[in-house]
Formats: C-alpha cells, structure tokens, sequence
C-alpha cells in the first residue's frame, strides 16, 4: 500500500527534517516491507514482501506570487527517493507550513508514471490518498459521468485517486483559488464518500458480486 505524509502548522519546517533525516521518514519506508493490515481482503502472506516502488512525490505551499495567495509547489518522480539528488538538495533548501508527501504502491491497473503521482493538483489545493476502490474500472465510466467539464480537463493519470478528486472539486465547485471554510470542505468530502461508496454497492449489485471491503483515507488542503 501506500505511504503518505501530510504537516500543517503555523511554523515552516524544512522538508529535510521530516521527509528525509528522521530513522523512520517517508523517504526510507520505500524499503520497508512490513505493511499494516488495513484492508482484510489483503493476503496477510503479502505484507512482508511488497515495496511501496510507484515513485516518491512532494507538494508545498508557496507565498511567492503576485496575488498573495499560498500555491502549492509539487515535485514529482518515479526513482527512489533517496536515489534522487534533487529531491534531497530541494530539501535540504526548501520549508513550508503546509506539507505533503506521498510514496506510491503501483499497481496494475495504473503504472508507475509522473501523471499518475499523488498529491494532485486543482487550483490552489492538494488532494492524495492512501488506500484503494474496489473494482474501480467497472465504477470509473459512472463516475466520469458526474464530473463536471472543468474537473474532467483536469486530470491527466488513470488512479482512482484522482478521479476521486475530480470528483471532490466538482461538489466544490468551479473556483478551486478560494479559501474556503473548514466546514465548507468537510461536507464536500462527506458527500463524495457516500457518492463513492454508493457507486461500489451499485456496480456490485449489478454485477451480482460480493461487497469488496473499501480503504478510503483521503486528505485535502487548500495551502493555506
């Protein structure tokens, strides 16, 4: 599965100090093989052998622009993170409030490519995941139906992650710049996880398929 990271907090940290150094950063978890047990329809036999290899990805908050308005910065790469001296040099120099960082599991459905690595971008906001949609090819063409036309140029990968944040800026609506209250965003999720989950028991009914258990942990930030 995936591994993430996410800060934000009124002081800047320095992305070295809690993505790189630390004995046990995101950046050195790409070599560990224990994976927690979050999703029971995983073989337990599995855990010890996989390597989160998708690529290693990083998004800050940046202040420096002409309207004033914090933007996230995103770095993005398919090496490994500590085979990558760029992401170590830009660590090394670069701090923010708000930080996220993402080690992704690639499957087969979705291959390891700069397009395909979280966090992704709409406007000013962030959006990654850790986790997985059950039989998300069979629910992809219904929810690719409820996006709007804004949200569908948008996205350039083929996870359901994205798509699933297609799907969250489109309840959010066209101005993807603002900064919107907390509460404003907690209904906007609210609502696309029960959109989510209710196209899931839709395909499974139809397809008269067993209920595949959901890892859904999703998080959003608009830079702020």
């Amino acid at each position: 599965m995936c591994r993430w990271f996410a800060n934000i907090g009124e002081e800047p940290i320095l992305l070295e100090d809690v993505l790189i150094k630390p004995k046990h950063s995101i950046a050195k978890q790409i070599d560990v093989h224990f994976l927690p047990n979050l999703h029971v329809t995983y073989d337990p036999h599995l855990h010890q052998r996989t390597l989160s290899s998708g690529g290693y990805y990083t998004g800050v908050a940046t202040e420096f622009n002409d309207d004033k308005v914090n933007r996230p910065c995103v770095y993005k790469n398919v090496r490994p993170p500590l085979n990558d001296f760029n992401l170590i040099s830009l660590c090394a120099h670069t701090s923010s409030k708000c930080v996220f960082a993402h080690i992704r599991a690639a499957t087969s459905l979705s291959s390891a490519v700069e397009t395909n690595n979280h966090p992704f971008v709409f406007g000013r906001q962030l959006f990654m995941h850790n986790g997985m949609i059950p039989n998300f090819l069979k629910i992809k063409v219904t929810l690719l139906q409820k996006l709007s036309e804004k949200v569908s140029t948008n996205i350039f990968g083929t996870t359901d992650t994205e798509h699933v944040a297609a799907l969250f800026f489109t309840h959010l609506g066209n101005d993807w710049d603002a900064e919107l209250p907390i509460e404003t965003l907690n209904k906007t999720m609210i609502k696309t996880l029960q959109d989510v989950l209710s196209l899931i028991q839709e395909t499974t009914k139809d397809n008269n398929e067993t209920l595949l258990h959901s890892s859904l942990n999703f998080v959003v930030t608009d830079s702020c």
